[in-house]
């Protein structure tokens, strides 16, 4: 299935759906009307619209601007919930400027202060969030960058720390934990980053489910979250949010977390990965 769908008709307290998206701090998605333009708050909010038509009651989300010149200092969790009615925390994996002088992250909670990093919005009742640092992979040589004529070079780039945002939430059967990250590109160090938060979730009550952009394909995330015994809930390409070809996106749930319907993926305004929604039912 594809695009927004309706929500489940006069259902209880369960199932819910969630829904994870890589925003790419609100850029336009390439093939719409917005495409040929920089950032700007008009697709974040046709992108609230889309969101909201998917039915999600948790909403999982990546590479989310607050403050960022590049997006118009604009709030991006905050809007995003405030349009959604929903409660919400940002994490900064970053804090400062994206693009320019970065800092490393401070705590979750200070306000107004500009960051980048991952942010989870719920309908549900939030009984405490946590935040976990992971750590990047250090300093690398990579070959290729910009502008043009140093494609073929080989520069320094910093492989940042990552950040693990979860929540602890209220159902009517006992608590839900929900985390959300975004790993390295690095797939080694990707790897590390997933079984860290895997371990932080662990620690945390109720069923679990964990979920975000990995930038790991389906068989790499099994070999790593089986030991935390998580299993995938939702299989289907998410990059490029174009032409999907490959998973990276990916939502995870432990024993008590079953999968009612078939992977959807939402093909929004915004981003250049998919977005990724499953119903499932908890057993407490």
């Amino acid at each position: 299935m594809s695009d927004a769908v309706a929500p489940l008709a006069g259902r209880g307290p369960d199932p819910l759906r969630l829904l994870t998206l890589n925003l790419q701090h609100g850029t336009p998605a390439r093939g719409t009307a917005r495409e040929d333009r920089a950032t700007e708050g008009g697709a974040l909010f046709a992108a609230a619209h889309e969101i909201a038509a998917t039915g999600a009651d948790v909403v999982l989300l990546q590479e989310v601007d607050r403050g960022q010149r590049r997006s118009g200092r604009v709030d991006q969790a905050a809007l995003l919930a405030d349009e959604l009615g929903m409660r919400w925390r940002f994490a900064p994996s970053l804090a400062g400027s994206a693009t320019g002088l970065r800092l490393p992250a401070v705590r979750a909670t200070a306000p107004r202060l500009p960051g980048y990093g991952v942010a989870l919005l719920t309908r549900l009742p939030v009984r405490s969030w946590h935040v976990r640092r992971l750590r990047g992979g250090g300093p690398r040589v990579l070959r290729g960058g910009s502008p043009w004529w140093a494609a073929r070079a080989w520069s320094p780039r910093l492989d940042p720390a990552r950040v693990c945002l979860a929540a602890v939430l209220e159902t009517p059967g006992g608590p839900l934990s929900v985390a959300v990250t975004h790993l390295s590109v690095d797939p080694p160090t990707a790897r590390r980053q997933l079984a860290d938060a895997v371990a932080v979730l662990g620690a945390l009550p109720g069923p679990r489910v964990l979920g975000g952009d990995l930038n790991l394909r389906p068989a790499e995330v099994a070999g790593v979250v089986a030991d935390g015994g998580l299993t995938p809930l939702a299989s289907a390409p998410t990059f490029t949010n174009a032409r999907p070809r490959i998973q990276l996106d990916h939502l995870l749930g432990d024993g008590a977390v079953t999968a009612v319907s078939a992977a959807r993926t939402h093909h929004l305004a915004i981003s250049d990965h998919a977005g990724l929604s499953v119903d499932v039912v908890l057993e407490h």
